[in-house]
């Protein structure tokens, strides 16, 4: 399903909706076209729908600081698919969740304690540390911090190159 990067009134990135989303609120008049993917040539009614990549609020928003749900998937995109441990890149039906400071010992679930494994390591590591299985942590995890850039790296780069003008604009007026 195709995604549309959503703007606020001062043309700053909101979130990301499906294309039916976008259509439904600009139909209401809650938003306008900014820029657009193609048309659908709709054969029953003779019309033609543009389908958008980018809309715009028409006005102006209360906008929440949205925290980044913890899972494994999310887990996988901040890590690149890749093993922290060996720093191969895998398919993610190759990789499991190791936590840094084993859950044996009261290790937490949380962003900071927990790293895309491969079987391999994840098996050699155990209920260890890093140190004491002897095993080099490739780069320490994180909470990422901005939501929407997060958001940006599940897309292909043929569609996010669509919508980086929009977050490069951001950057400079911040």
């Amino acid at each position: 399903m195709e995604k549309v990067l959503l703007l606020d009134y001062d043309n700053k990135p909101l979130n990301f909706c499906t294309w039916k989303k976008a259509l439904l609120l600009i139909l209401k008049g809650k938003a306008e076209y900014l820029d657009t993917i193609r048309k659908i040539e709709l054969i029953t009614i003779n019309d033609t729908i543009i389908i958008p990549r980018v809309i715009k609020m028409a006005y102006k928003t209360a906008v929440s600081n949205k925290e980044l749900p913890f899972c494994r998937e999310n887990i996988y995109v901040r890590d690149n698919y890749t093993c922290q441990y060996c720093g191969k890149k895998f398919p993610e039906s190759e990789l499991t969740l190791d936590h840094v400071f084993p859950k044996s010992r009261l290790g937490p679930d949380i962003w900071e304690n927990i790293v895309t494994c491969c079987k391999k390591c994840n098996q050699h590591k155990a209920d260890k540390t890093p140190k004491e299985a002897k095993m080099k942590l490739y780069r320490r995890p994180y909470r990422p911090k901005d939501y929407l850039r997060f958001e940006l790296q599940k897309y292909p780069i043929n569609i996010t190159s669509l919508w980086e003008e929009y977050f490069e604009d951001n950057q400079k007026a911040s």
